[in-house]
Formats: C-alpha cells, sequence, structure tokens
C-alpha cells in the first residue's frame, strides 16, 4: 500500500513538472492575438431601428408560416395528457380549453393524477394552462387516433393506470 502512495505522489510530481509553464509569457504572441480579432469596417451604414424591427416582423411571420405549413392541418390533431397534481391544490384542473375539444378527462381524487384527451382544431394544436406546481407525466400528440388507442392498452398505462373502467372509457372515445 505504501508503495502505491508513493506511486501516486511520483506520478503527480512528475506530470505538474511536465505541464508546468516556469516563465510569465504568454501562449500566444501579441501577432498572433491580433489576427485572431475581428474588427468591423468604420465605415458602415446605419442601419434605422424601424427597418430592423420591419425585418424582424417580416423573418417571424414568414417563420410562423413555415411552421404551421409543417403541421398537417388539414386533419385533427389528438392530444393525451397525464398530469401528476399531488403538489397542486384541491381539485386542479387544465383550463383555456374549448370544452367542445375535450373529449375525455379523468380526476383521480383530489390530488391525484388527471388524464385528458382533447384535440386542438384545424388551424393547429391547442395547449392548456396547467395548474401550478403539477407535473407532466405524459404529453402525447398525434394526428392518429390509433397512436393514443395503442398506448391506451400498453402494458406501460396500464401499469400506471389499474382501473380497467377508465381504460374501456377512454378506447370508447378514441373509437368514436
Amino acid at each position: 500500500m505504501k508503495k502505491f502512495i508513493f506511486f501516486i505522489t511520483l506520478c503527480s510530481l512528475y506530470n505538474n513538472l511536465i505541464f508546468a509553464q516556469d516563465d510569465d509569457l504568454p501562449y500566444l504572441s501579441d501577432d498572433d492575438i491580433a489576427a485572431l480579432e475581428m474588427s468591423l469596417p468604420y465605415d458602415m451604414p446605419e442601419i434605422p431601428s424601424s427597418k430592423i424591427a420591419e425585418n424582424t416582423t417580416e423573418a417571424k411571420h414568414d417563420q410562423d408560416e413555415k411552421d404551421i405549413s409543417r403541421l398537417n392541418t388539414s386533419m385533427r390533431i389528438f392530444h393525451l395528457l397525464i398530469l401528476d397534481r399531488s403538489a397542486c391544490s384541491s381539485d386542479a384542473d387544465i383550463t383555456k380549453i374549448d370544452s367542445a375539444n375535450i373529449l375525455y378527462k379523468y380526476k383521480d381524487g383530489s390530488k391525484g393524477y388527471l388524464i385528458a384527451i382533447y384535440t386542438s382544431p384545424q388551424k393547429g394544436p391547442v395547449f392548456p394552462q396547467l395548474p401550478d406546481n403539477s407535473y407532466i407525466i405524459l404529453n402525447l400528440t398525434t394526428v392518429h387516433r390509433a397512436t393514443i388507442s395503442d398506448y391506451i392498452n400498453s402494458n406501460e398505462f396500464q401499469r400506471f393506470v389499474t382501473n380497467k373502467r377508465i381504460i374501456s372509457e377512454i378506447n370508447d372515445v378514441i373509437r368514436n
């Protein structure tokens, strides 16, 4: 054991001697530093801030259109949301979703989990306002009902939700 400690100490000292720099010279010369610095030309025309804001607004609008076009908005979007509400106030719930879009909602007790299945209109996805201190367990978004149905019937979900009535109700909602 003493030989091992001596060996480690010797290796440590040897490494410090090899890699230690014994002078105060910088690793880069002044010429090297000057070559790395980038300077902007002083004769650049100044762009008015209104023009910058105008270009930024146009770019944001173009990006929004691209984002929406990537969504398959010709189809309804289905959401499966599972929240842990154990740190929330009693009977905490999701808000900011039109009740006509909510297909199914189940709250387990006053502070248990919440399962919600809702749809987004064809103009794009809708995201609910979550209760304070809630924790998202699952947020599944798809245009295919079968994806949600497959997850509901999976072993992972059925280990989490053991009540067969809830699973049956969700399957009925997804089928219709």
